[in-house]
Formats: C-alpha cells, sequence, structure tokens
C-alpha cells in the first residue's frame, strides 16, 4: 500500500464525509478487504471471509479488521463509489504525469470490454440496455502503452457505442492515441489533430477516398508494408449526414501485411512523418489493451 498513504486517502474521506454514518466499516476497511479479493482471486462471501479474517495479524498492520460478509456485501450495495473513484483518478494522473516526463514518445491505447451482469439481482437494472450479445456494462479503458498502466476509466451500460465514450477521452499534445475501426468518428479524429495529437487506427472498408500520392516503401520494409499513401476524404457529408471536419486535412493510409489472413490490414493516421513500418508497429501494440482486459 506505499503507493497510497493512508493520508492521502483519510483526506479524499474528509473531504466528502464518506465515514460520518460508518460506525466501524470504514471506506478503507472496504479498499483493503476489496483489494484483497483482486489479488487473491477469491470468489464468493463467505470463503473471502475466512481467508481474509486468517491474517488477523496482517490485518492490524493494514490498519484494518476481521471482515463480517453481511457488513461487505451491505457497503459494497450501498455505498456510492465517489471516495474511491477519486482515489483512482488522482493514482492514475500521477502516473500519467510521471511517465510525460520520462517518455520520449507517449502512446496510449483505447478500447472497451463487457462486463456480463446478468441474473435475479442484475436483470432490474441490467436488461433494459441489453445488447445482442452482452447484458451487464461496459469498461472503457485508456492505457499508457509502456507501463500498461491505465490513465483513465470510465464505465457505461452495455449499449452505449464507444464513440460516445470516446469524446470524454483526454487528448494530450504529442502523444499518439492507437483504437480499432469501432472509434471511427472522423470528427473526433479531427479533435485529436486539434489537440496537436496523432492517432493510428482503420479505416472502414467503405470509407469513400481520394488518392492524392503514392509514396515510396523503404526496400527493407517491402515485406511488410504493400501501400503508403496520402489521402482525402471525397465528400465533405459523408452519407448526407453531418459535417466531416477533417474533410480538408490529409491522412495517410497503409496498407499492410496480415501473416495469418488474406487480406491485408488498411490503417488511418494523421501521422505523416513516421514511417509507414513504424505506424504498423503502434496499430500491432494495440493488442496489449487486448491482454490487458483478459488479465
Amino acid at each position: 500500500m506505499k503507493g497510497l498513504p493512508r493520508s492521502t486517502f483519510d483526506r479524499v474521506v474528509e473531504k466528502h464525509n464518506a465515514d460520518k454514518y460508518c460506525k466501524s466499516f470504514r471506506h478503507w476497511d472496504q479498499l483493503i478487504a476489496m483489494l484483497y479479493v483482486q489479488l487473491s482471486g477469491t470468489t464468493g462471501l463467505r470463503p473471502l471471509q475466512t481467508a481474509f479474517n486468517s491474517h488477523e495479524a496482517h490485518l492490524y498492520h493494514l490498519g484494518t479488521t476481521p471482515i463480517k460478509r453481511s457488513t461487505l456485501a451491505d457497503a459494497n450495495e450501498k455505498r456510492p463509489d465517489t471516495v474511491f473513484s477519486e482515489i483512482a483518478t488522482s493514482l492514475m494522473g500521477q502516473i500519467s504525469g510521471r511517465l510525460s516526463q520520462e517518455s520520449k514518445e507517449l502512446m496510449f491505447l483505447l478500447d472497451s470490454t463487457s462486463v456480463t451482469l446478468k441474473g435475479r439481482e442484475f436483470d432490474r437494472w441490467t436488461a433494459h440496455n441489453s445488447t445482442r450479445n452482452t447484458q451487464g456494462i461496459k469498461l472503457h479503458v485508456l492505457l499508457e502503452s509502456a507501463s500498461q498502466t491505465p490513465s483513465w476509466t470510465r464505465f457505461s451500460a452495455a449499449n452505449v457505442n464507444d464513440v460516445e465514450l470516446a469524446a470524454q477521452v483526454p487528448l494530450q499534445e504529442g502523444a499518439i492515441y492507437v483504437f480499432d475501426k469501432g472509434y471511427c468518428d472522423y470528427n473526433w479524429w479531427h479533435s485529436i489533430g486539434s489537440a496537436g495529437a496523432r492517432f493510428v487506427t482503420r479505416f472502414k472498408y467503405n470509407a469513400g477516398l481520394t488518392v492524392l500520392e503514392d509514396r515510396a516503401i523503404a526496400v527493407e520494409d517491402q515485406d511488410v508494408v504493400l501501400h503508403d499513401q496520402l489521402v482525402k476524404f471525397k465528400r465533405k457529408t459523408p452519407g448526407g449526414k453531418r459535417v466531416n471536419k477533417h474533410f480538408d486535412r490529409p491522412l495517410r493510409r497503409v496498407t499492410v501485411v496480415r501473416p495469418d489472413k488474406a487480406t491485408p490490414l488498411i490503417l488511418a493516421t494523421n501521422d505523416l512523418h513516421a514511417s509507414a513500418k513504424e505506424i504498423a508497429q503502434r496499430y500491432k501494440e494495440r493488442w496489449a489493451i487486448e491482454l490487458f482486459f483478459k488479465w
């Protein structure tokens, strides 16, 4: 717990007067118990109570006491997440600030994953916004690539489109954002560029584009890169809908080989200077967030 001093945690609790009605089981006790659940992989309140309380000597040094499963269940159900949310945001901000100073190139990976919440206790608040594939909630994460550390997280209903949450992502000048084609929103791409940041993603197969220039590909990269082109959008209002703010800005379309598939990967980026192979490598690193979700 060295990364989270008790004094820091207590200041946040005091700020929100969060322990006002807590007779014995405080927010700190709840935090220690839930961290133990995560690290031990314990499932179920009864085995948790038994395992957690068997470490009574260590609990004293952590500033907590043995738990009762009914008390923990009640706290998890009724307490707002205000304190824990603020602490998590603070910790992620500290790491992000440190990385900004240490890293020559700051790269973030953006994606979401579904958390299934289905059954008697969940249906009353998750059934109405379920999708064909899942029922529950969706976790949206911005992961700093080098450290594999989340720098931003949000929860949403399962049926919320990823692009809606993308608009809330904090953008840093000079950073690179890598995401899949589920985040295909040309105006959001425009926002990334306007913030002085870069992105790497995929074009949709039906993107209307005009080729402005075919770029030369280094001989040593031709086994990976098929095409490196400067392109622009054909229409200012794709599909006759809202105006595409990225219409006047050129993009790169980098086509790369996929060893495991017959069809190539068609990447989109506003980075006009990095080599095509670098662009391909950045997108390849996006899979780290998939591994993060599995963990």
